[in-house]
């Protein structure tokens, strides 16, 4: 005869199986689920940064072609010089971001995040001022219009590539960024200092 500690032992005994499987399959689905999440919120995340890669890669496309408006403008030598750095610049800003695409295919450059709406107005800026440079300025105000675009552009640059670097996890790419920024500021810089020279 089983005693009362035997007949408690085959009790629990019967009640593993069916308590622990179906907890078993909630702990697995649950494990699935979050899995998911994890995934949806990195492809997420990534998204988020390949929209900061498009704008930066975007922009330095278009910096690197400023000498191309000095050819058909007449400005200082000085001028010419630093639009040539500039060009420098943005050329050596998406060879890294390129570096940075070989070795990570997540990274896009081809999805503009921005709304159409925002494109549509930004080319539209972009035309105007194009149109001012080109027609609408010379000499000294021609000089000191172009300082004031790339102002903006450089405080644009700096500050995207800063935002990706405090955004991404990988620490090489962090530090590319951290350069690319760090020689947008450097531009940034020199621009105020020469806009200052023109009267």
């Amino acid at each position: 005869m089983q005693n009362s500690s035997g007949y408690m032992n085959q009790f629990i005994r019967s009640l593993l199986p069916g308590f622990f499987v179906p907890n078993l399959t909630v702990c697995v689905l649950c494990a699935s689920a979050l899995l998911t999440v994890g995934r949806g919120a990195e492809a997420e995340k990534q998204e988020y940064l390949n929209g900061g890669y498009f704008l930066l890669h975007q922009l330095c496309d278009n910096e690197a072609q400023l000498p191309l408006l000095l050819d058909l403008k007449h400005s200082s030598p000085e001028i010419k010089t630093f639009a040539d750095r500039i060009s420098r610049t943005a050329k050596e800003s998406n060879t890294s971001l390129e570096q940075m695409q070989d070795t990570d295919p997540a990274i896009k450059f081809d999805r503009n995040p921005l709304p159409s709406i925002e494109q549509d107005v930004r080319e539209s800026i972009q035309d105007e001022k194009q149109h001012q440079l080109l027609f609408g300025t010379s000499g000294a105000a021609f000089e000191r219009a172009l300082l004031v675009s790339q102002v903006e552009a450089s405080n644009y640059a700096r500050n995207i590539a800063k935002v990706l670097a405090e955004n991404e996890n990988d620490p090489k790419k962090r530090i590319s960024l951290e350069k690319i920024s760090s020689k947008w500021f450097l531009i940034n810089k020199e621009t105020f200092r020469l806009l200052s020279t023109i009267q």
